[in-house]
């Protein structure tokens, strides 16, 4: 009988749990040295488990976890780099957690436009898409508070009130304007991620 590494334990009683839930609260940005930064809560299953910096000065993403105290130990952490390759290194308990919810995530379409390669998922860019959604999501309840459109030339328009009026006069001037305000929440917020990134 094989004798499993503490890590291969670990993402056996992980894969047995449900499958954990993570996301990201409280999502504040600001300018940084090469660009905007960005700081976040991140939770698993309703719990903080680390403060995660962007901090805007380039290279990856700061993670300050929660368990990372003097009396907890470390334990062996995996991640994979984009070529495949596997690393092995100490971390925090939340950290093993989260490398190997990464590690378990398909890979993902290469964002570069002349690359059509598929690339593996890390904890900087699983973390960053869910803040840029969190973004997005901010943005969309932003703009429906107003009447908010999408024309057929693929740019977001508003009205300053939502209204029967208004509507009419969106309804004659644009008749196959798509509102954003008559959506679901996550098909408005599709929309805008559409049209940003058209």
């Amino acid at each position: 009988m094989l004798k499993l590494s503490a890590f291969e334990h670990l993402v056996l009683a992980e894969r047995e749990r449900k499958k954990e839930m993570y996301q990201v609260k409280a999502v504040k940005t600001f300018h940084g040295h090469d660009g905007y930064g960005w700081e976040c809560k991140l939770f698993r299953d309703g719990k903080r488990v680390a403060l995660v910096v962007e901090d805007g000065y380039g290279g990856g993403l700061q993670f300050h976890w929660n368990d990372q105290l003097p009396d907890i130990p470390r334990v062996e952490c995996r991640n994979r780099n984009y070529d495949g390759n596997i690393n092995t290194y100490k971390g925090t308990p939340e950290q093993a957690r989260l490398e190997a919810h990464v590690l378990d995530l398909p890979q993902i379409d290469s964002p570069f436009e002349d690359d059509d390669e598929k690339m593996y998922v890390s904890a900087d860019v699983f973390v960053g898409d869910m803040v840029t959604e969190a973004l997005y999501t901010k943005d969309v309840k932003k703009l429906l508070k107003k009447l908010a459109f999408v024309k057929t030339d693929g740019k977001i328009y508003h009205y300053k009130s939502d209204n029967p009026q208004t509507r009419a006069v969106l309804a004659k001037r644009d008749p196959d304007a798509v509102i954003l305000n008559d959506m679901p929440l996550t098909d408005a917020v599709a929309k805008y991620r559409e049209v940003a990134n058209g």
